[in-house]
C-alpha cells in the first residue's frame, strides 16, 4: 500500500480475513477475542482506519465495531471492505461499506488507497456554504466572522432559539482554518479542548487534522446555510437605542440591517502574514517557501537540508513536516527558544481534574513540570530561555510536538538563536555569522496583529474584560499570548474560552443583567485593540466568583469536557498509544527500526502508577 502522508491522507487496515495484506499500517489479529482486538486497536489512533473482513469474521468485526462507537473512539473506521456481500451484519449510518471484486492483496491495497485519496481529501469547494437570499432587514443577533468561534456562535445561538445571521467577507467559510491551515496541520491542544461537534459515533483523532476540523466546521455551517451570507463585508457598527445598526457591503451595494446584539468573531491576534525579504535572496540557489495556506504542500523534503525560519506554532509544525518528509536536517532560527511540550503533558492539563475554584493539584503540576524538563534534558533540545520562572516567553503559545524532542535525540534537528543576515547560494547566514546549509528555506515569522480592526468597526476604544464592548455586544475572539494565558479552564483552547463567553451571552440577553455583570467586582475596561489572554481569564474567574449560576455553567463544561475526553481517551489507553508511536517515531526518522533501548527514554509511563 502506497504511503500517504502520514498525517494527512494515511489510513490504517484492520483486517478481519485471510488475505495477505502485508503492507504498512495493517493491523492483523489471529485468534485474539474482542476485548483484546479493541486494545490492539486503540494502541493505533494516529491514523484514520478502514476494515477489511471476511464473512465468517463478520460477527467478531461487528463486536469490535461496537465497543469503539460506545466510547466514540477515533479508532471508529470510515468504511468496511468486505470480500463477499454481508450487509445485514454490519451495516451503518455512520460508515462506508464497499464489496471488493478481488481477493488478490494488490488490488485490495489499490482499493484502499484509492478510497483514502477520496475520503481524506478535504474538498475545500465544500467551504463555499452560505445563502443567495437578500440579507434581512432585522434580526436578533448579528455574528461578524465566519471562523470557528463565529460557526460556534451560530450554531450555539441556533440551538438557544435566538434569530441570527452570520456575516462573512470572504467567499468562504472557516476563518484561519481555511486561509492558512497547511493539510498536514495539527491542532496544537487536546481533543478534547477543541470539539465542535460532541455526538460523533467518532471522535477527532487527539490533535486533529486539519481535514478533520473543516469536516467539522462545514457541518456546523450546514446546519445554518440560509443563516449565513458570505462575500458580506461588514463595514461599521453603530450604537442605536434600541440596539445596533450594521452596515454591510455586498454585490457591490451597500446595505445595512438592525438587530438588538452582536458577536465580533473577528481575530484579534492572527491578522495578515508579515512580509519578510533577506538580504541577498536572490542569490540562493535553493527553494524559499511560505509556511502556511499548502504554499509548501508540493515541496519535496526528501534528503534536504531545511532552515525554518521562526519559533511559533507554524515553525513548529513545518520542521515536523520537513522530518516526516524525509528531511536530512532540519534547522530551526528563531529570536528565542519558544516552549514545545510533548502530547501527554498537553494532555494532562485537559484529563486531570480541576478543583473547585478550577486548579490543578499543585503537586500534579510540579511533577508533570519535572517530567517535561526531564524530557529537555535527555534529548538535547535547549529548553526556553523563561524557564522555569515562566512557562513560556510572552506572546507565544506553546507549541505541541513529540517529534521536536525525537528529532533532537537522533541530531535530525536543532535550533540557532538569531536572526538571518543574509542568504548565500547555499544557505543562510546568521546575524553572528553562522553558516548554515539549506536546500529550503521555510518563512515562518508569524502574522500581523489584528486588533484596530474591531475599533475601526464600532468605533469603541474600549472593551471589558469578559468580552462585552456593550449591552448585547461580544467580541468574542482569540487575543494576544501573554504570560497567564494557560492558568485557567480555558487551558490551551480559545474555543472553550467561546464555549463559556457564549453560555454567559445567551444567559443574559436582551435582558437588564448586562450592567450587574460589568459592575461586578474584578471586571475592567481595557482597550479593545490590545485585548490579552489573561484579561478574559481575569473576567471569567470574576464572573464565577460572583454570580453562582456562571460558576455553575463552568463546571458543567469542565466536567463534561473531562468525562467525555476521558472516555475516548482514557489515560492507560493514551499513554499505550503515546509510546507506541514514540518508538514509531524513532524508526520513521532513522529509516529503520531501533531498539527501545537506543530510543529518546520514554519516561511518562510512570505516570500509569
Amino acid at each position: 500500500m502506497s504511503q500517504i502522508n502520514h498525517f494527512s491522507l494515511g489510513v490504517r487496515v484492520a483486517n478481519f480475513s485471510d488475505l495477505d495484506l502485508t503492507a504498512g499500517h495493517v493491523l492483523g489479529f489471529g485468534p485474539a477475542d474482542v476485548d483484546a482486538i479493541v486494545t490492539i486497536i486503540r494502541q493505533y489512533a494516529d491514523l484514520p482506519y478502514v476494515f477489511v473482513v471476511a464473512p465468517d469474521q463478520a460477527e467478531r468485526a461487528r463486536g469490535v465495531l461496537a465497543a469503539l462507537k460506545a466510547v466514540h473512539s477515533p479508532c471508529y473506521p470510515y468504511a468496511v471492505f468486505t470480500t463477499a456481500p454481508i450487509r445485514p451484519a454490519l451495516e451503518s449510518a455512520d460508515i462506508d461499506i464497499l464489496t471488493l471484486d478481488s481477493s488478490d492483496p494488490e488490488t485490495v491495497h489499490q482499493r484502499v488507497d484509492d478510497y483514502a485519496a477520496a475520503r481524506f481529501r478535504f474538498n475545500r469547494d465544500r467551504l463555499h456554504v452560505g445563502s443567495a437570499a437578500a440579507l434581512p432587514a432585522e434580526v436578533e443577533v448579528v455574528v461578524v466572522g465566519g471562523g470557528i468561534t463565529g460557526l460556534y456562535a451560530a450554531d450555539r445561538l441556533q440551538r438557544g432559539g435566538i434569530a441570527f445571521c452570520l456575516l462573512e467577507k470572504e467567499d468562504r467559510i472557516g476563518g484561519i482554518w481555511s486561509m492558512y491551515a497547511n493539510t498536514t496541520s495539527r491542532v496544537n491542544t487536546s481533543e478534547g479542548a477543541y470539539r465542535l461537534i460532541d455526538d460523533k459515533p467518532r471522535s477527532n483523532r487527539d490533535h486533529s487534522a486539519t481535514r478533520e476540523i473543516l469536516e467539522d466546521l462545514t457541518g456546523l455551517a450546514e446546519a445554518v446555510a440560509e443563516q449565513i451570507f458570505l462575500e458580506s463585508e461588514v463595514t461599521r457598527i453603530d450604537k442605536q437605542e434600541s440596539g445596533y445598526r450594521v452596515g454591510v457591503r455586498r454585490g457591490g451595494q451597500a446595505v445595512e440591517l438592525r438587530c438588538k446584539g452582536v458577536i465580533l468573531a473577528i481575530n484579534d491576534r492572527i491578522g495578515a502574514p508579515r512580509e519578510i525579504r533577506w538580504k541577498d535572496q536572490e542569490l540562493f540557489q535553493g527553494e524559499i517557501v511560505a509556511g502556511m495556506s499548502d504554499k509548501a504542500l508540493d515541496t519535496n523534503w526528501r534528503d534536504k537540508a531545511v532552515v525554518v525560519v521562526g519559533m511559533g506554532a507554524f515553525a513548529v509544525e513545518n520542521a515536523r513536516t520537513a522530518l516526516e518528509g524525509g528531511a536530512r536536517q532540519v534547522t530551526v532560527i528563531g529570536r528565542r527558544h519558544g516552549t514545545v511540550c510533548p502530547k501527554i503533558i498537553d494532555y494532562l492539563n485537559f484529563a486531570t481534574p480541576y478543583d473547585e475554584a478550577f486548579r490543578h493539584d499543585k503537586k500534579s503540576n510540579i511533577r508533570n513540570m519535572m517530567y517535561w524538563k526531564k524530557l529537555y534534558e535527555l534529548s538535547g533540545a535547549t529548553q526556553p530561555e523563561c524557564w522555569m520562572a515562566k512557562i513560556k516567553h510572552t506572546g507565544h503559545t506553546i507549541s505541541v510536538s513529540d517529534i521536536w524532542f525525537i528529532g533532537h535525540f537522533l541530531k535530525k534537528i536543532r535550533t540557532v538563536t538569531g536572526t538571518i543576515s543574509h542568504l548565500r547560494a547555499g544557505g543562510v547566514v546568521v546575524d553572528d555569522g553562522q553558516q548554515i546549509e539549506a536546500d529550503i528555506v521555510v518563512n515562518c515569522v508569524g502574522f500581523e496583529r489584528n486588533g484596530s480592526v474591531a475599533r475601526k468597526l464600532c468605533g469603541y476604544d474600549t472593551t471589558t474584560t469578559i468580552n462585552y464592548v456593550d449591552k448585547d455586544f461580544m467580541y468574542l475572539a482569540d487575543a494576544f499570548i501573554d504570560d497567564d494565558a494557560f492558568n485557567s479552564f480555558f487551558g490551551s483552547s480559545v474555543l472553550e474560552m467561546a464555549k463559556f463567553y457564549m453560555e454567559v451571552y445567551i444567559t443574559c440577553f436582551d435582558s437588564a443583567r448586562y450592567d450587574e455583570l460589568v459592575r461586578t467586582e474584578g471586571i475592567a475596561q481595557i482597550p479593545i485593540d490590545d485585548r490579552k489572554w489573561s484579561h478574559y481569564i481575569a473576567g471569567a474567574t470574576a464572573l464565577i466568583r460572583n454570580h453562582p449560576d456562571l460558576y455553575r455553567i463552568a463546571k458543567q463544561q469542565v466536567d463534561r469536557r473531562t468525562a467525555d475526553f476521558l472516555e475516548k481517551h482514557d489515560l492507560a489507553t493514551y499513554i499505550a498509544e503515546n509510546k507506541r508511536e514514540w518508538f514509531d517515531t524513532h524508526a520513521m526518522l532513522a529509516g529503520k527500526p531501533m531498539a527501545e533501548a537506543d530510543c529518546l527514554p520514554y519516561v511518562f509511563d510512570r505516570l500509569l502508577a
